[in-house]
């Protein structure tokens, strides 16, 4: 298998996930408060595991955080809870990150 029909498959696979919990929420009427709020919490849950993940391991061996990775992760976890937005994160954490790479903080 080529890594072009790798990729495609595995795009098509997320595709699909993620439209299917879009459809799913079609029906939101019918769905109970205890499952919203549990759906609720799916993409935090993601973001947080693939964040950790990409920060905690390099070749499936647990390594330390960087400097500049560590600011921009704390940065973007006070802007989320001030303003309760998860977009903050990317628009405070994203640019700390690249001023302390800039700057040279490793």
């Amino acid at each position: 298998m080529t890594a072009v029909i790798a990729f495609t498959l595995a795009a098509l696979v997320t595709f699909l996930l993620r439209s299917s919990m879009t459809l799913a929420r079609v029906g939101a009427d019918s769905t109970s408060p205890n499952m919203r709020s549990l759906i609720a919490l799916v993409s935090p849950a993601v973001l947080s595991a693939m964040i950790a993940s990409a920060l905690l391991l390099d070749h499936s061996q647990v390594v330390s955080p960087r400097i500049a990775e560590t600011l921009a992760i704390g940065a973007a976890m006070l802007a989320v809870r001030r303003t309760g937005n998860v977009s903050a994160a990317l628009a405070i954490g994203m640019p700390v990150y690249w001023l302390a790479t800039a700057l040279g903080i490793a």
